[in-house]
């Protein structure tokens, strides 16, 4: 059959899905809007392990105001030491965020590996999000794209972290958004598993403990399928108004890993402020 004769076929499918309504996994989300817990300029640096034993990298993140309605989130992360050399890793992000519902606006994001760099804008609007890739493997051409997922909102990680810390983290809670930290959605599940204690710094501390379930979303489709790279991740964070998270433990597809926080740091003055990245427009296709 020529492909000509397909297209009219093909019409009627996409009409059909334009006006099948929306997905079914939007019932899992979580309605609701941020908290008024405040969220102090500050900067926390984590240490990156592997295999309960080798430290495999470090990572930091660093929140500050920018201008007089954003958040603007920093995030780096990089293998260090023996791990670099069975793995080169490097990558940074900035987040853009509305301070009041922290919900996401802007996000840029770049990661680099011993095989390519890939960089990553991404706008986040009510009812869709635009990203943009661009691909720069070590051999071979550059390749640019720009996809339209047709669902919205959507947080990024950083302004999903700082949703969830807003919240009152009952036991037993639930908080279901769809997230998109690079160039695929989630949808993302924190649970509040109970309480706990973690030694921090030579002392216990009071924790909340999370669960966390991720599965993986077709930007075009929206069908949603599971995500085999994770298996199961838990999170510790602070039982205070700070709400640090300490440690994050997690059984991944290269084995086990954690992230332990080994410096927190407020900021003030100049420290508390940058600017927002020049220019937050992606062209749509």
């Amino acid at each position: 059959m020529r492909l000509h004769l397909l297209l009219p076929v093909l019409g009627l499918l996409s009409l059909s899905a334009a006006v099948a309504g929306p997905p079914e996994w939007v019932k899992e989300l979580t309605p609701g809007h941020a908290g008024a817990r405040a969220v102090p300029p500050c900067k926390l640096t984590f240490d990156i392990g592997w295999s309960h034993v080798m430290t495999a990298g470090q990572a930091t993140l660093t929140v500050r105001e920018a201008a007089a309605d954003f958040w603007r989130a920093d995030a780096s992360a990089a293998s260090t030491g023996l791990a670099r050399m069975l793995w080169k890793y490097d990558c940074e992000m900035t987040s853009i965020m509305h301070r009041g519902s922290l919900s996401a606006h802007f996000l840029q994001h770049r990661e680099t590996d011993s095989a390519e760099t890939c960089r990553y804008r991404v706008a986040f609007q009510p009812h869709r999000v635009v990203t943009e890739t661009q691909v720069q493997p070590v051999k071979g051409k550059e390749s640019h794209s720009t996809a339209v997922c047709p669902f919205g909102p959507m947080d990024d990680i950083l302004s999903f972290i700082l949703y969830v810390r807003s919240q009152e983290l009952k036991n037993g809670q639930k908080i279901t958004r769809v997230v998109q930290p690079w160039d695929t959605p989630y949808l993302t599940t924190f649970e509040v598993l109970g309480r706990d204690t973690m030694t921090y710094e030579g002392k216990k501390r009071a924790c909340i403990k999370l669960g966390l379930k991720i599965r993986k979303i077709d930007r075009t489709t929206l069908v949603m399928s599971d995500y085999k790279k994770m298996k199961t991740a838990t999170i510790w964070v602070s039982d205070d108004e700070l709400r640090v998270p300490l440690e994050m433990q997690a059984s991944v597809y290269v084995g086990y890993m954690f992230a332990r926080l080994t410096k927190f740091e407020y900021l003030s003055g100049k420290d508390a402020t940058a600017a927002l990245p020049k220019s937050m427009v992606v062209k749509e296709p």
